[in-house]
């Protein structure tokens, strides 16, 4: 409903205000606050950071915006850790997840990353990229790792951190190569229902061992 909310509002156009940075960042929010003590804090963190994110986005710190994301992935990263200790990692897994992550990594390096004019942009946007391919790359290995009844729901995470590479693969094309229309629209779409799989594939196997 909040991220409704986004796509329809209520009032009139609002960017670039705080109403706007507060509508956009509900979403990971509530997810972020909803989640307190039915899955990993680590998630929780992750998702207030995505909240971060979003907010400084908006009010135009496109480098507030990407440490924001930076940090919520490391925290992504850390859980998915933990949970592959937990399962016997395959080579198939490792390898199907490498070869995976090393395609969106090629295209960027040979059609974004050259774009980008700053340097330090530059630096930060590589960071962000192997973070980014990282929260996938570890999230395709614990679902290609788990066993189990529910081993679905670690396939729904990974999808959920292969949207979110969706989402920002789009927004920095539009943003230094070229136009993508209806950018912004693909872009949230695919963040938002990131968000929703991330929150689902990890939230309900913690709420079992409880």
């Amino acid at each position: 409903m909040s991220a409704l909310w986004f796509f329809f509002p209520l009032w009139g156009s609002d960017a670039g205000n705080m109403l706007f940075a507060m509508r956009l960042a509900l979403p990971a929010t509530i997810l972020a606050i909803g989640g307190i003590g039915l899955f990993p804090r680590l998630m929780t963190l992750a998702f207030f950071f995505c909240a971060v994110g979003d907010a400084m986005g908006v009010i135009g710190s496109f480098e507030g915006q990407m440490g924001g994301f930076a940090i919520a992935h490391l925290f992504f990263i850390c859980q998915f850790v933990r949970d592959i200790r937990q399962s016997k990692i395959t080579r198939v897994a490792l390898t199907i997840s490498t070869l995976l992550c090393l395609i969106p990594l090629i295209i960027a390096g040979i059609k974004v990353i050259p774009a980008i004019r700053d340097l330090p942009i530059r630096i930060g946007c590589i960071v962000y990229a192997l973070l980014l391919c990282g929260t996938l790359w570890t999230s395709l290995v614990r679902a290609l790792s788990e066993k189990g009844e529910r081993r679905i729901l670690p396939y729904i995470t990974a999808l959920g951190a292969f949207l979110f590479l969706i989402s920002d693969f789009i927004l920095s094309w539009n943003k230094f190569t070229s136009h993508v229309n209806y950018a912004s629209l693909y872009i949230m779409t695919t963040y938002y229902c990131a968000l929703l799989f991330l929150f689902i594939g990890t939230l309900r196997p913690f709420i079992k061992k409880s």
